[in-house]
């Protein structure tokens, strides 16, 4: 048949045919049951049927039947089609499907229906698939899903780069592990460590607890994540938020970097600073680095600072019913504000089950005009407003009279009460001593000075409005020229007014140099 060239292999094909003066550049048959060309076709163009084995720049394909042009040096291949691509010794990408069209001048394949590609443990499925053989970059954009181990990522539209390793997704990507879940809109995996890059709004949802972020990283290998821009953890109870936030799952345990908060929503407190730990497992915080803990209460909010604070929870057994309740400690250079008492220490404990603050070394509590100090302060809160203040060991209470004098008050221990956030009464025992200025109209009558072994105080408005002394008191009223200088002092005595903050942001300041 003139206008019919047929040639027919009814065997296997042994010998290599190489279409063009460059090797390297043309696709080569290693095999086929039969090879067909065709007037209707034209010389140029080859139909190879049957067990078809091609070969071209370190990749091999497989199919059924393909149809293969030498001159434009491109074909397309049919069912059963598998591709071997040798990126090295010990790197082989394997990819598989229904359809493919190949341009060897290019190296551009194009593979369609039940798409496949495998390497190492990494497999990728989809059923659209533009793979770069020069590039070794495929690209799929009608949805594909790929399973590592037990994450399982599936998204509208992905890269893979087969030289790094290195996945890209993009359009309402999932990850799915037995462990988490996360959703994003755009990120990068690499398949060699196992780390997935966060380039836009993502959430991590796992059993107990969800991380949002607009950039970060998850290591898989290691389980743990790395967050920043509008970064935080919620959980049941707590919330954690930071500039940049380190989660490690397997230990329950976050660290935040910077504009840290921890916030308990079930009691409303929170923490803040710069530098912050929370521990999912023991329900343990730190804060550090501008650290303050903030008691939120619509009547008065009271701020607490030191340079660490750390929060846990404890429980007690009252009444045959179990109390989960929460500890603050805060050590060094500690301050609290709130608007109707202020203090200072060198270290703090608040227990949040009997709402009793505790404060050590050289503390101090001031309220209103008055000036508390002893070797230990309690005091005890209700519906967040103190109630009554006990002082322990060389206390002391000063309210200064005028510009040189002061009224002092001192005991072995105190105990004051509050109402409506004001004192009205101390009860003060063993070696009680006082000193009060009497004035009228600012101008100073005279001296009141009592020793005995106890006594009781009455304040109005903040002042010392009535004395009780017991157990035989000495001394009384004397004329203000009996005593001057150091006489008008009690053994003691220190005024800590450079230390007082007078609002919420100076309780960072520890010390003023002049008050």
């Amino acid at each position: 048949m003139k206008k019919l060239f047929l040639f027919i292999i009814s065997f296997y094909i042994f010998t290599i045919i190489v279409f063009s003066q460059e090797e390297n550049k043309k696709v080569e048959i290693y095999h086929s049951n039969t090879l067909e060309v065709t007037e209707l076709h034209g010389p140029d163009m080859k139909i190879l049927v049957g067990e078809v084995e091609m070969y071209h720049d370190s990749a091999t394909m497989f199919c059924d039947s393909a149809y293969y042009n030498t001159k434009l040096n491109q074909f397309e291949a049919f069912n059963n089609i598998r591709i071997i691509r040798l990126q090295n010794k010990n790197d082989t990408v394997f990819i598989s499907g229904t359809f493919l069209s190949y341009d060897g001048n290019l190296k551009m394949a194009k593979m369609r229906e039940d798409v496949i590609i495998n390497k190492d443990s990494t497999t990728l499925y989809t059923d659209s698939l533009d793979f770069d053989m020069e590039e070794d970059v495929g690209y799929y954009f009608n949805g594909g899903r790929t399973e590592n181990g037990e994450d399982t990522l599936i998204s509208e539209y992905g890269y893979y780069y087969s030289k790094t390793d290195e996945l890209f997704f993009k359009d309402s990507v999932k990850i799915f592990n037995p462990d988490y879940s996360i959703f994003s809109d755009t990120l990068k995996h690499n398949l060699d460590n196992s780390v997935t890059y966060f380039f836009g709004p993502t959430e991590i949802l796992g059993d107990s607890n969800y991380i949002y972020c607009e950039d970060g990283l998850y290591d898989h290998n290691r389980n743990c994540s790395q967050a920043s821009k509008n970064a935080y953890l919620t959980n049941n109870e707590h919330t954690i938020e930071a500039d940049s936030l380190f989660y490690d799952r397997d230990n329950s345990y976050g660290e935040g970097f910077d504009n840290v908060t921890i916030r308990d929503t079930l009691q409303d407190i929170v923490l803040k600073g710069n530098y912050g730990i929370y521990n999912e497992k023991t329900n343990k915080s730190l804060m550090t680095d501008s650290a303050v803990f903030i008691q939120i209460s619509e009547a008065d909010t009271m701020y607490l600072h030191g340079d660490t604070l750390r929060a846990h929870v404890d429980t007690a057994y009252i009444d045959g019913d179990t109390i989960i309740y929460r500890i603050i400690r805060a050590y060094h250079k500690v301050k609290m504000y709130k608007s109707d008492f202020q203090s200072k220490c060198d270290s703090l404990v608040y227990s949040m089950l009997d709402s009793v603050i505790e404060m050590y070394y050289e503390p101090v509590l001031w309220s209103d005009k008055n000036q508390l100090s002893a070797n230990f302060i309690e005091v005890k809160i209700i519906n967040n407003e103190a109630k009554y203040i006990n002082l322990t060991d060389s206390s002391f209470i000063i309210s200064q009279s005028d510009s040189v004098n002061y009224d002092q008050i001192k005991g072995n221990s105190m105990k004051g009460f509050l109402r409506n956030n004001e004192l009205y009464r101390f009860d003060v025992k063993k070696e009680t001593f006082v000193i009060y200025f009497v004035k009228d109209n600012d101008f100073l009558m005279a001296i009141n000075k009592i020793e005995c072994d106890s006594m009781k105080i009455m304040l109005d408005s903040q002042k010392v409005d009535i004395i009780f002394p017991y157990s035989n008191p000495k001394g009384g009223m004397y004329p203000p020229f009996e005593f001057v200088g150091e006489k008008r002092f009690l053994d003691g005595f220190r005024w800590w007014g450079e230390y007082r903050p007078h609002n919420k942001d100076d309780i960072f300041i520890w010390r003023r140099e002049e008050e």
